[in-house]
């Protein structure tokens, strides 16, 4: 990032036309991941974020509509810093489990047989998704060659505690000085809900069964049920 321009004079990535391209990739990995189905929000955002960021003359439409609300982030650049370290990490790993979770998936629901150990190994040797991470999935895989997703692993959920509150602090700065962080909040939130014993989810099915006759299943009996269910009055 700290490349110039060509008269030195300012950094080269501050020039670049912030449209982002995409050759479909992270389409296609989106399309299959609900296909199976398999939950892969931070990867589904990132390539949400680069589809909006190319209706370049709309958002520069909507900044004069809606008045800027940029503040002050109470942070030393040192601390700011090491605030964003930490929450990219914690970002990056997140990321890394959902995709690592929809081949574990892909494997079972297709018989792949996919040694995810070895899949780790080869990123390891040359990818573009190659980094140091990795490492820490390879012993989570050496240690549970059927692990479903990495956070269950004990090293990683203590890496991932270590990050968790700068990525908390990151996201809520961000959202307050309205900076799009769109991948970080769905890492966080998936976060959560994959470490929550119960979802409000309960009520979607809810929902479901009222509108659709969906049915539900209960935590108290046994069983697949459908209930005929109290219309709000007027309707």
């Amino acid at each position: 990032l700290d490349t110039e321009t060509e008269d030195k004079a300012d950094y080269l990535v501050d020039h670049i036309l912030d449209r982002a391209g995409s050759k479909g990739t992270g389409k296609w990995t989106s399309q299959d991941a609900m296909d199976i189905p398999v939950s892969i929000p931070t990867i589904d955002m990132a390539v949400a974020m680069r589809d909006l960021s190319v209706y370049k003359e709309q958002r520069v439409a909507a900044s004069k509509v809606y008045s800027e609300r940029i503040q002050k982030i109470g942070l030393s650049s040192a601390e700011l810093i090491a605030a964003l370290e930490d929450a990219l990490f914690f970002g990056f790993t997140i990321a890394y489990a959902q995709g690592l979770s929809l081949l574990a998936k892909a494997s079972e629901t297709y018989k792949f047989e996919i040694p995810l150990a070895d899949v780790v190994s080869i990123w390891k040797g040359g990818c573009i998704i190659r980094s140091g991470l990795l490492y820490q999935f390879d012993k989570a895989f050496a240690n549970d060659q059927k692990l479903p997703n990495v956070l269950l692993d004990k090293t990683i959920a203590n890496l991932l505690q270590q990050k968790e509150e700068a990525a908390r602090k990151i996201l809520c700065l961000a959202t307050d000085a309205r900076i799009p962080v769109a991948a970080l909040g769905s890492a966080v939130s998936y976060f959560d809900a994959y470490c929550s014993e119960r979802l409000p989810t309960n009520l979607i099915q809810a929902q479901r069964d009222f509108f659709g006759a969906h049915t539900y299943q209960r935590i108290d009996k046994e069983g697949v049920f459908h209930t005929e269910w109290n219309a709000a009055e007027g309707e």
